[in-house]
């Protein structure tokens, strides 16, 4: 007796099927490897160090703003103030320019420095620094290009410079908690 060979007959994949499949599971790789809730590690006890209850923080802007004021009434030039020190409540900077600072290889905080522009607006400069306090100087993004928004100027590095964060949002209208 001779030993049959029994074909068995496979479906064929259509391409498309095989392009769906792999589409499939290179989602599927993307969506394990993305971050679950969106937020930034940290070490909870470090940052309790620097956190204070809200109210403290508003007691501490309504002291500066009550200052501010007294200041004012005290300098007999009365524009001199607001010429030279012409102070915001606050300003805001995006999660994207916080992260880039705290991205930066060593980074182990921010500095805020308060500082003056061409046109004596009091501006706050952000700088990333290393674990000892030391500012770390570096190029935090590559490509010197900004958006164009009318009626906004921007500022570029001039290549070799460092690059620091300071276009925020100046307030007011702001008020913590409000």
């Amino acid at each position: 007796m001779k030993p049959t060979t029994k074909v068995i007959n496979t479906p064929k994949i259509s391409s498309f099927l095989k392009a769906f499949i792999a589409a499939f599971c290179f989602i599927i790789v993307l969506v394990s490897c993305a971050e679950k809730s969106g937020k930034i590690s940290l070490d909870e006890a470090r940052a309790r160090t620097q956190v204070i209850p809200v109210s403290q923080g508003i007691r501490y802007q309504d002291s500066f703003t009550s200052a501010r004021a007294q200041l004012r009434r005290l300098v007999t030039d009365s524009n001199f103030l607001g010429r030279k020190f012409n102070l915001p409540n606050a300003e805001t900077f995006n999660r994207d320019a916080i992260a880039l600072l705290l991205n930066v290889d060593s980074a182990d905080g921010i500095r805020v420095y308060l500082a003056e522009d061409e046109k004596g607006l009091l501006k706050m400069v952000l700088v990333p620094v290393d674990k000892n306090g030391k500012d770390i100087i570096t190029q935090l993004i590559g490509n010197n290009t900004a958006v164009r928004i009318p009626g906004i100027s921007s500022a570029y590095a001039r290549p070799g410079d460092g690059q620091v964060v300071e276009n925020g949002q100046v307030c007011p209208p702001c008020e913590i908690g409000k």
